[in-house]
């Protein structure tokens, strides 16, 4: 491949993007339809396109096709470049937008470390669980891991102890019952405190029965800080979001971080994990 050429992009009407056709291709990542409703509303050939991508045009006409598929963020974020593609439509393919101040974070998601974004946690799941089916070392900081680990449906468990897998080994940070912040965060979420103390044990039983099946070489430690950030890292991959209110738009905002090109935002949220593990108390 080579690099597109902004001055070849394609210009797409504005209207044409909000038509559902293209914004369930997006959904779906459907890049041959992309190309096609690129050549439909953008009137451009397929050298256009391929000059505007930095594809080649033998792989654009494979792609329109149906012959080949798109699956890798680069490529995808090449087309989105070539054919000017506005932030929503970024968004709903999974791409970090250009420029979005409405939910305060824009500096993290301007920035190039930030290989993808999705605006609810649901829509990042498919990712994360197909990351998750191959990852050897997995590190998560949640807050009680209800919905990543502890139960039998949730994001992590499938994908980690399905049969004939090499067990992954796993570190977990969840919140202290007895921190300080659980009253806190009870009331975000309308619990009681007491209440969300017990929740947050129940998990801990939960866990120590996954830990005694052997399908996870699985370490769970208790912090007391306040949580700000959910991550989970699978490998390479580390994925994040804001822990906050349901209704807090920010909260569903879910950022996969790469470690190329080389940066300090990656880098920093390793050094907090480590610093998290550093400072908790193991207890499974």
């Amino acid at each position: 491949m080579s690099e597109p050429v902004s001055g070849d992009a394609v210009d797409i009407p504005a209207w044409a993007w909000e038509r559902e056709e293209i914004r369930e291709a997006l959904r779906t990542r459907d890049a041959g339809a992309i190309l096609r409703f690129a050549q439909q509303y953008g009137g451009a050939s397929q050298s256009r396109i391929a000059a505007a991508t930095g594809l080649l045009q033998g792989r654009v006409n494979e792609i329109v096709r149906g012959r080949r598929s798109v699956v890798r963020f680069d490529v995808f974020e090449r087309i989105a470049q070539g054919l000017r593609m506005p932030d929503h439509a970024r968004l709903l393919m999974g791409l970090a937008p250009r420029r979005l101040r409405s939910y305060g974070v824009g500096d993290l998601m301007d920035h190039p470390q930030v290989a993808a974004v999705a605006l609810t946690k649901p829509e990042a799941a498919a990712e994360i669980r197909e990351v998750a089916a191959g990852a050897d070392a997995v590190d998560v900081v949640g807050v009680r891991a209800m919905g990543l680990l502890a139960l039998g449906d949730s994001l992590l468990r499938g994908p980690l102890t399905r049969r004939g897998r090499t067990p992954a080994r796993m570190r977990l940070l969840l919140l202290h019952p007895e921190s300080p912040a659980v009253a806190r965060i009870a009331e975000k979420v309308g619990e009681t405190p007491r209440f969300f103390a017990s929740s947050l044990r129940f998990a801990e039983e939960m866990l120590g029965a996954l830990a005694e099946e052997g399908t996870i070489h699985l370490e769970v430690y208790r912090y007391r800080t306040t949580p700000v950030w959910r991550l989970v890292r699978l490998d390479a991959a580390t994925f994040v979001s804001v822990i906050g209110p349901p209704a807090d738009p920010r909260g569903s905002l879910v950022y996969r971080l790469s470690p190329t090109p080389p940066g300090s935002v990656l880098h920093g949220f390793d050094r907090w994990f480590e610093a998290m593990l550093g400072e908790a108390e193991r207890v499974i």
